[in-house]
């Protein structure tokens, strides 16, 4: 029997929309967040144009396999993301609403009453389905403010997706329970795009962050390498702040934890400008930004906690 207790830590999942796109990206503006993604790729890109709004899409029913570079286009007024996950064969975007998404909510509705982070993690680990243990993270554009675009680039094999964004609305309700959640199919058919090329690197483990090279104003791609998969929760990722002089990065560290009152709860307390979801081990990916000057931090979503927090400075 699959143990389902190492989902615990994951919010529900993940969202966008899609408009569509083949060609280079355009450079668009990142609102709060301060910059914005590359107009040109250095690299020959599968680019998929995603609409994200509250709470609504826009998006292919499919795409090709292969390369394929998410652009992410933040149009709602709260924070969004993408978070891409293969389902099983056989499995449908009906089931995961009903047997995975459910689960969530109702634990989530549970914790607002007081329940305790571990009891709600034993909740649901009984609530989650067998099946859920066979699906698969695949990555995706991290957390970008109102107005911003988020890029990442992803290797994707033929199969079923489900997309979904899991930030909670002011009123604490998942944006993939107010209809941020929606299927894509992955053909056979190659997108013939090649992987991008890095300017910094970052390595994933479960207890540390390692980056490579230093993150410089304009446009930068940077690779994700995912070394380590914690034994309990989804997978490591990383997601790039800006953070302003009024900026509190212990509300940041704690809004990043789903499970805490106010986890991932709308509004954010900082401007996010994209970043890398999890992944398996051994896998890589990539998202791209256009960097003005300030302070950042990269940051990882359930263990910022834990010490997964490195602030830099662009000059």
């Amino acid at each position: 029997m699959i143990d389902r207790r190492p989902y615990l830590a994951s919010g529900i999942v993940l969202a966008a929309a899609i408009h569509v796109g083949c060609q280079p990206a355009d450079r668009g503006q990142s609102g709060d967040a301060g910059s914005d993604v590359a107009a040109e790729s250095s690299y020959d890109a599968h680019v998929v144009e995603v609409i994200a709004r509250d709470y609504a899409f826009e998006a292919p029913d499919e795409i090709p396999s292969g390369w394929t570079t998410f652009r992410l286009r933040n149009e709602g007024k709260e924070v969004h993301f993408l978070l891409l996950q293969r389902l099983p064969e056989g499995k449908t975007l009906e089931e995961y609403k009903a047997e995975v998404a459910m689960p969530f909510d109702s634990v989530w509705h549970e914790l607002q009453r007081g329940l305790g982070k571990a009891d709600a993690g034993a909740m649901l680990g009984q609530l989650l389905p067998e099946w859920f243990g066979s699906v698969i993270q695949l990555g995706g554009p991290g957390f970008v403010s109102a107005g911003g675009v988020a890029q990442a680039s992803v290797n994707l094999e033929p199969g079923d997706y489900v997309m979904e964004c899991y930030v909670k609305n002011s009123d604490g309700i998942f944006h993939g329970m107010l209809g941020m959640v929606r299927a894509l199919t992955v053909t056979g058919e190659a997108s013939g795009a090649s992987e991008p090329q890095a300017d910094v690197e970052i390595t994933l483990s479960n207890n540390w962050m390692a980056v490579e090279g230093a993150a410089t104003a304009g446009e930068q791609t940077v690779a994700v390498h995912f070394k380590e998969h914690p034994e309990f929760g989804l997978g490591n990722d990383v997601h790039l702040v800006r953070l302003d002089e009024g900026t509190d990065m212990e509300e940041v560290v704690s809004w990043m934890d789903w499970m805490n009152v106010d986890g991932l709860t709308a509004p954010a307390p900082a401007g996010f400008v994209g970043g890398a979801h999890e992944m398996p081990v051994g896998h890589t990916g990539y998202f791209t930004v256009d960097l003005t000057p300030g302070r950042y931090a990269w940051i990882a979503e359930s263990t910022a906690a834990l010490g997964m927090v490195r602030e830099f400075t662009v000059e």
